[in-house]
């Protein structure tokens, strides 16, 4: 099984569109590109893990969708802090290889999606919906090993910026996760390329396709740097490569 996980593109209506002097969707644009080229072959999925558009327009959520929608792969998807659900939702369901869904299952791994976004908020939050969806699914899957898919991430990455608006009930998380069977947590919203262990659980995320927050920084300092990162699994394990370039 082979992934591709987008995030962070933070599309505009328009391609002139700016965010912190970065014209997101022309970023995208390269990132569509670089993938046809290297990376399509073989692949099975996409997974797109929020903050997919920046203004949070129709036309925004149309540009990826009908960009994804032309390679005839099917796209999972969830929403990040800066998502209008509603409006997703209505664009994407016109789109029959984008679907929205809480896990998704193969011989060897179960794939569990959940939401984080809080209303108004950067930060994540977990509602007692949400924690009690994924209690029932890591029960569901419990002989299989277990992948979650999320938008803000649950341990620190340590760079201060960004963890300030980490998933703020995370203990919650990790009481219902910690002893199952769950080997592998994707997350975005960090825009960098991470990979490390926490509770004995692997925690990655892909680097952002617009731009990435510098690693360690406080303040707001953007390394220009795009890419995505790409998962393969079978029976056994898993492993991740990222292309990322200027």
């Amino acid at each position: 099984m082979k992934i591709i996980q987008l995030t962070d593109t933070h599309l505009f209506a328009n391609d002139t569109s700016e965010l912190f002097g970065v014209k997101t969707n022309l970023k995208f644009r390269n990132i569509i590109e670089k993938i046809l080229v290297k990376d399509i072959v073989d692949t099975d999925i996409f997974i797109l893990t929020g903050d997919i558009s920046q203004d949070e327009s129709e036309q925004s959520y149309q540009i990826i969708a009908e960009s994804l929608s032309k390679l005839n792969i099917p796209v999972y998807w969830i929403p990040g802090n800066h998502d209008d659900v509603t409006q997703m939702e209505s664009v994407f369901n016109k789109y029959k290889d984008f679907v929205r869904t809480r896990q998704l299952s193969f011989p060897d791994w179960n794939l569990i999606f959940i939401n984080t976004k809080l209303n108004n908020a950067d930060e994540g939050y977990l509602s007692k919906y949400e924690l009690e969806i994924l209690q029932k699914e890591l029960q569901l899957a419990s002989l299989k090993k277990i992948a979650i898919i999320m938008h803000h991430h649950p341990a620190p990455v340590g760079t201060p910026l960004i963890d300030h608006y980490i998933l703020k009930n995370n203990a919650a998380f990790w009481e219902i996760v910690t002893g199952t069977k769950v080997e592998l947590i994707i997350c975005g919203h960090v825009h960098g390329d991470y990979a490390f262990k926490y509770n004995n659980i692997m925690i990655e995320s892909a680097p952002a396709t617009c731009f990435q927050w510098e690693k360690g920084t406080t303040d707001l300092r953007i390394d220009p740097h795009i890419g995505y990162k790409i998962y393969y699994f079978d029976a056994h394990t898993y492993n991740s490569t990222s292309t990322i370039w200027k």
